[in-house]
């Protein structure tokens, strides 16, 4: 979500407290009406709010005010891991990991590694997990190389 910078912030509440209409405070401002339009709405909770508070409200100087949105819930719910006293997450490979390792001796790629996952073990992950967890299995040290250490012209 796009925030104003307080300063612009300060303007639009200001313009809206003298009355302006949203197509003037564009046209003095140059912000976008529909952004004008979102901030009223902030103007008018905020009137509303001050109304039934006995401290005076200050409306529009501070953008912490603002209450940002709450996170997407995930799109499936996965089975419940396993308990680990790492932080990271465990791969829905793991189980397979002996399988996976043995296809990837056989320089297979990890496009028929998945197509085998789902027909054989009836694999329920992405292609994506599968290919990460193929990427860390392939991951190989870098070769040992010598520095030289001479002088110019040696």
């Amino acid at each position: 979500m796009n925030v104003l910078k307080p300063h612009q912030q300060s303007t639009v509440f200001t313009l809206l407290e003298l009355n302006k209409s949203q197509r003037e405070i564009h046209r003095i401002t140059g912000i976008d009406r529909k952004t004008i339009r979102r901030y009223t709405a902030i103007f008018a909770a905020r009137a509303t709010a001050s109304a039934n508070s006995p401290i005076p409200a200050t409306i529009g100087l501070d953008p912490s005010d603002q209450t940002p949105p709450l996170p997407r819930p995930p799109a499936f719910q996965a089975a419940p891991a396993e308990t680990h006293s790492f932080d990271f997450a465990r791969s829905l490979c793991e189980p397979h990991r002996k399988w996976i390792e043995e296809q990837v001796r056989l320089q297979r790629n990890a496009q028929a590694i998945y197509q085998d996952l789902v027909d054989e073990f009836s694999f329920a992950a992405s292609y994506e997990s599968v290919k990460r967890f193929v990427r860390a299995l392939r991951h190989i040290d870098p070769a040992q190389f010598d520095r030289l250490d001479f002088l110019p012209g040696e």
